[in-house]
């Protein structure tokens, strides 16, 4: 549910207003039944008539305006159209349960993009105005638990604080920030020398594992404080940037309460729209096969038949599994494999381990027919890519090289490129006996955290991941707004894929329409990319508003949906994406305001 709080009247316009844009709100968060005053930083807020956030359980209003040149309004006065700041008085219900809520703005010009307000049990602490750095300046931490609201407003600023730690406590400390921010963590102690008897050393430090588009920037780090005393804890800007936006929230919570606060629960059910298929972290579970064939035709999946050979057994009268039923998991951590027969294996079956020595390798033995299609998809639970890059190999019988998950390619430089990738297809042209190797891509690096689930299992022609980027749709009434859709094929999928949009507007008419694209060159020399990247192919969705569609006044919720056909077989309805979709007043109905 969302909770949608009126703020302030529309007002008059020539035209449709540009969209909202948020930068940045502090603090970032508060506890259950606390009310917060939050600032929130955009562009085109002067006219915010309501805040929208995606649970029923907070609700705001507004207290001021503030425009550029620092000139502050109370709610009543009339918006001002340079208004960049808006201070509002949320209110969070003390039931309300921990974990991340997304924040809108509704105006005459559609509704804005979100931020992110997280809900905390810990109580909170204010960071003070003004410099305090290490090692006398350091500000002191109330009693952990707790959460620090601070922000980088000094080009170069870091923020120190001190705080006392018994011997063998583990404390987790976790960073929140703006979108503008890219903090770090650091952890210090005292250790004075002859020359320096307020000295400090770094005892840890910890930025995000992995640089990389679309992924978080957030901090987190463990750390178990082996003598009593006083220690610091520095949360700093990775370039030394800083401006209003630059807000964090800094998290200090000894390592047990960390779970028992239910804020890094993993639900039960996996919500279907976030389906993710060659990502290094996505699980594998269990009941792999049972999902993909959600999202196929499960009437067309193999059925057992008692008495028939599958034929990739030992035993030929060996009945061929039941494509829905729990996958068998083999536990190689552990194990000394070097030199020793190799555990044999049928498909589908889950392989977890762990590397925990240099130059350690697992092996698999299974049988494939010729023609056999076959998956190898990898999941990195703990370390992953680039601390830990898994390398699989399989070998037949003489030790010849069939398949590996790396893909070499020619780059647009025309040199060789090679890339590991977290799946990897592959048909036999030949039968035998095949063995998998498990390893790094180097034989430098072991440990314990350098886990893996390896699933090795028989491809389902399904629907893969449907990509959608659009979140928001502010249409105007007389026109039309397009969503882009590009639908993966998976593992040889030659279906169709329908995809269809419920719950629009009234007055609004979904259907799908063409689009051109952009004249590509031709690659070089992409080599086996069937191998390791899914086939895909793009849709255009089609809203088409009518001129006299009835302005929304709050965001409507339309989901986008895909359905597998194959054969003229109809899979089950898999949600995609919920879009928030607005109907704004027609250019001439704003002039005649």
């Amino acid at each position: 549910m969302a909770a949608l709080v009126a703020l302030s009247g529309v007002p008059a316009g020539a035209g449709p207003l540009p969209e909202p844009t948020l930068s940045s709100l502090f603090p970032l968060g508060g506890q259950p039944g606390a009310q917060v005053q939050v600032t929130v930083r955009g562009e085109h807020l002067a006219s915010a008539r309501a805040v929208w956030f995606d649970s029923s359980g907070l609700t705001a209003e507004i207290v001021s305006r503030e425009t550029e040149g620092g000139e502050t309004t109370d709610a009543e006065s009339p918006p001002d159209s340079q208004a960049s700041r808006l201070t509002l008085r949320v209110r969070v219900d003390s039931d309300e349960k921990p974990g991340e809520r997304r924040l809108r703005f509704v105006t005459p010009g559609g509704l804005s993009n979100a931020l992110t307000f997280w809900v905390h049990r810990e109580p909170a602490q204010w960071e003070t105005e003004g410099a305090h750095e290490l090692p006398d300046g350091a500000e002191a931490l109330n009693p952990y638990p707790l959460v620090v609201h601070g922000r980088f407003t000094r080009l170069g600023e870091v923020d120190d604080y001190s705080f006392k730690a018994p011997a063998g406590t583990k404390l987790r400390f976790q960073v929140h920030s703006s979108p503008a921010l890219d903090p770090a963590v650091t952890l210090f102690e005292r250790s004075g020398g002859w020359f320096d008897p307020e000295g400090t050393r770094r005892l840890a430090f910890h930025d995000e594992d992995v640089s990389y588009p679309g992924s978080s920037t957030e901090p987190a780090l463990s750390h178990q404080f082996e003598k009593p005393g006083t220690y610091f804890v520095r949360v700093s800007s990775f370039r030394g940037t800083a401006s209003p936006d630059h807000g964090y929230l800094l998290r200090v919570v000894p390592e047990p309460h960390r779970e028992a606060s239910g804020d890094s629960a993993i639900p039960s059910e996996p919500d279907p729209k976030d389906w993710e298929e060659r990502s290094w972290t996505r699980t594998l579970a269990q009941d792999r096969m049972k999902a993909l064939w959600t999202r196929a035709v499960p009437s067309l999946a193999p059925r057992p038949e008692p008495g028939s050979s599958a034929g990739k057994g030992e035993s030929p009268e060996e009945p061929q599994p039941d494509p829905f039923a729990p996958i068998p998991e083999v536990c190689l951590s552990g194990q000394d494999l070097a030199g020793s027969e190799p555990p044999r294996i049928t498909l589908p079956t889950l392989l977890t381990g762990a590397l925990q020595r240099p130059g350690e390798i697992h092996r698999v033995r299974f049988s494939a027919a010729i023609g056999d299609r076959i998956v190898l998809e990898v999941e990195t639970p703990d370390k992953t890519v680039p601390l830990f890059n898994p390398y699989l190999k399989l070998v037949d019988a003489d030790g010849v090289e069939v398949v590996t998950n790396v893909h070499s390619f020619l780059n647009s430089n025309t040199e060789i490129q090679k890339q590991i990738y977290p799946k990897t297809t592959h048909a036999f042209p030949r039968a035998g006996d095949f063995t998998l190797e498990i390893r790094d891509i180097t034989a430098t690096l072991g440990d314990e955290r350098m886990s893996y689930r390896v699933l090795v299992r028989p491809q389902v022609p399904h629907m893969g991941k449907i990509h959608i980027e659009d979140e928001v749709l502010n249409l105007e009434a007389g026109r039309a707004g397009t969503v882009s859709v590009i639908t993966d094929q998976e593992e040889g999928f030659e279906g169709a894929i329908m995809l269809t949009m419920e719950g629009v507007p009234p007055g609004v008419e979904a259907m799908t329409a063409t689009k051109s694209e952009p004249v590509q060159p031709p690659p070089i020399n992409r080599g086996r990319e069937d191998r390791y990247i899914a086939r895909n192919k793009k849709a255009t969705l089609l809203l088409v508003v009518s001129p006299d569609a009835p302005a929304t006044a709050r965001p409507v919720t339309v989901r986008v949906a895909a359905r597998p056909v194959v054969e003229g077989l109809l899979g089950p309805v898999t949600p995609v994406k919920d879009l928030f979709v607005m109907v704004l007043p027609t250019r001439e109905a704003h002039r005649e305001e």
